[in-house]
């Protein structure tokens, strides 16, 4: 018997996309049947990976413009946990770089967290998040969505784009500088929003004071300046859990800042890249 999967990818052959693209779309497909009971469909034109308790768009490819990977971050964040964590009572989740939406969608999945506010500067990707949630009605209403990112001030940049990787994009360095594949990116200009973390930050706190409070960080190298505005303000001592993606070689400063604001923190998954090491740092409050 065929899975839902399988049979998806008999369907479609090699009459949707040239071979090239077929090829790709029939690996994700593969990838996403080791992730759980999926079927494809189409919502508004987007196609949508539809499973039992999640729905997924802009996660395959072939959807327009906006193409980048999230069948990635469906692997990342569903099937091996990434940001899976257990606090004892109810929890908020900050999620600073919320990307297409999944790991904001992840966070409001889980029984013990009540909010998540989710911060995406750049608009393209912003909106992909909006669709996601809005196929997500079961969770959306959890989630509060922010087009704007964080940082050390209030600012407006001007940065270039690109359609083909929305997870990738960042506020300090552009694309090429970050990934030096020698592969030229098609960009296109975008003018997005920042805003000084503290204030963006500190009403969350106030608001959930009877609440644990989680925060999510993947922003392609903001993270520095981030957190050094949290710690300038005394706010990292309200803070529960940090789960981080640092660049750059960012970690040695990060790690130091956690610990002397009591964390205890753990490195993993170090990768050494021309722009310096990139990695995950997992801390949690030392009481």
């Amino acid at each position: 018997m065929l899975t839902k999967i399988k049979k998806e990818i008999e369907r479609f052959g090699n009459n949707i996309f040239c071979c090239k693209q077929n090829r790709k779309y029939k690996r994700r497909l593969a990838r996403l049947e080791k992730c759980g009971d999926f079927k494809i469909t189409e919502i508004e034109g987007v196609r949508v990976a539809q499973g039992k308790e999640f729905n997924f768009g802009y996660i395959l490819g072939g959807d327009g413009i906006l193409m980048g990977d999230g069948m990635l971050i469906v692997e990342e964040i569903f099937k091996k946990g990434e940001y899976n964590f257990e606090l004892d009572g109810e929890a908020v989740v900050i999620d600073i770089g919320m990307n297409i939406g999944l790991a904001s969608l992840y966070f409001a999945g889980m029984n013990n967290v009540s909010d998540v506010y989710g911060f995406e500067p750049f608009k393209p990707t912003f909106e992909q998040a909006m669709f996601n949630f809005k196929i997500n009605e079961k969770y959306a209403g959890k989630i509060h969505p922010n087009n704007y990112g964080l940082g050390d001030e209030d600012k407006e940049l001007v940065l270039e784009y690109c359609p083909l990787a929305p997870g990738r994009m960042s506020t300090v360095k552009p694309i090429t500088e970050i990934y030096r594949s020698g592969r030229k990116y098609e960009t296109k200009t975008e003018t997005i929003q920042i805003r000084d973390t503290a204030k963006c930050i500190l009403p969350i706190i106030e608001r959930h004071k009877d609440k644990k409070i989680a925060i999510k960080c993947d922003t392609e190298g903001s993270e520095k300046e981030i957190f050094n505005a949290l710690e300038s303000k005394g706010l990292l001592e309200s803070i529960d859990v940090i789960m981080l993606e640092y660049h750059f070689s960012y970690d040695a400063a990060l790690l130091e800042m956690f610990k002397r604001n009591g964390f205890i923190s753990f490195k993993h998954k170090t990768v050494s890249m021309e722009t310096g090491d990139a990695g995950m740092i997992r801390s949690v409050r030392n009481k």
